[in-house]
């Protein structure tokens, strides 16, 4: 069914009872929000990282983040405060730097640049 919005803009939008024009579009609406509901890919916020990651502070995520080997997001909102990542993109840096994962394998990686980059 096409939703034509502006032919029914009255019975839509001026008419405050229930008619059957605004269930047949509530009804299609829903169906196509259901469709659409399936195929929204996992998306990753900064918090989710935080918590996937067991990270006590957001500037350990931001640090992270800005590297240029970490994904650009695919999704930006509220002017541009709220960043969404692809949980794909991100398990893809995961495998990449497995070092990110948790607090053990982040000090390993730190005790290891000590010893074979800053001490060499």
């Amino acid at each position: 069914m096409a939703l034509d919005f502006e032919k029914y803009d009255y019975e839509l939008f001026q008419d405050w009872q229930e008619n059957p024009v605004k269930s047949s579009f509530i009804s299609e609406l829903k169906k196509r929000a259901e469709e659409e509901k399936e195929v929204i890919p996992k998306l990753l916020s900064h918090g989710d990282l935080r918590k996937r990651w067991n990270m006590e502070n957001r500037q350990s995520v931001h640090n992270i983040v800005r590297k240029n080997q970490f994904p650009e997001p695919v999704l930006v909102f509220s002017e541009g405060k709220f960043p969404l990542y692809l949980e794909t993109d991100v398990q893809i840096y995961e495998i990449n730097y497995p070092w990110v994962l948790t607090p053990e394998s982040r000090q390993k990686y730190a005790t290891w640049i000590l010893k074979n980059v800053i001490n060499n």
